[in-house]
């Protein structure tokens, strides 16, 4: 088991700020037209806040394998911070969680496209399908602080990677800090990641909506596929991917009228 520290962040809150700074900044347009500039001014602050608060407490977990789960707390502490704010200026979590989706894609979308390229080949290159083979024919169980996970192999048709999740940091650091309501949206921050990244992730189920795991599965090529067991995170996924669909074919009929 790979251990994990508490408290490794407190010298690096600096530079955590300063990213934070810069997510919120991209966030400040889409506030205001939203909730106007007095909202937006006083919820960007607490957010900030509460972000503060969280950082001594973000678990950081040593060794290499781990960067992308350590990656991932940091995500999460940012939306458990959203949704704090939020709940105290009397806003639902299903609210809280669409400036969270919306920040995360305007983050990701600051990304250079080759970086996103090279990465998504490197997930699916034969050498992770490899390693991947090794260790799913082994029956191993990665454990990553407060992460446990098991590896599969797929025959390409269904998946080329799979991964199931026995137990998720990311949830037990959002209950220990007063999320477990918020916990199944914050799932939902691989809609993002995989369609940016081009993971063609595919997960029907989670830890966080009360089952006895997540099921991720990778196949490239593929659009993401992502669902929730919980009606509430379900009918937001709906809503966010209706919107989307909605302002990308506006954007189209514009495009084409400008080009004529």
């Amino acid at each position: 088991m790979t251990s994990q520290i508490i408290g490794y962040y407190n010298s690096r809150q600096s530079k955590l700020m300063k990213d934070f700074d810069r997510t919120s900044g991209l966030m400040k347009d889409f506030l205001v037209k939203r909730y106007g500039e007095e909202f937006a001014n006083v919820i960007q602050r607490e957010v900030r806040q509460e972000y503060e608060k969280l950082i001594p407490e973000i678990p950081y977990i040593k060794g290499l394998r781990a960067k992308i789960f350590n990656s991932f707390l940091l995500i999460t502490a940012q939306e458990l911070a959203t949704y704090k704010a939020m709940k105290k200026q009397g806003k639902p979590a299903p609210e809280a969680w669409e400036l969270c989706h919306q920040a995360l894609r305007l983050r990701v979308a600051r990304i250079p496209c080759w970086k996103r390229w090279l990465l998504r080949n490197l997930m699916f290159s034969s050498l992770i399908k490899k390693i991947m083979a090794f260790r799913a024919k082994q029956r191993q169980k990665g454990s990553f602080g407060d992460f446990e996970v098991e590896y599969l192999i797929g025959k390409g048709d269904d998946f080329d990677l799979g991964v199931n999740y026995l137990q998720c940091g990311n949830l037990s650091f959002a209950i220990k800090h007063g999320g477990e309501e918020f916990a199944p949206f914050i799932c939902m921050s691989d809609i993002v990641l995989s369609d940016a990244w081009g993971w063609g992730l595919i997960r029907t189920q989670t830890l966080a909506d009360g089952c006895h795991y997540c099921d991720f599965r990778f196949k490239k090529g593929a659009a993401s596929q992502i669902s929730s067991k919980t009606p509430e995170v379900q009918a937001v996924i709906k809503k966010i991917r209706d919107q989307e669909v909605k302002s990308l074919r506006s954007n189209s009929k514009l495009s084409i009228i400008n080009s004529k």
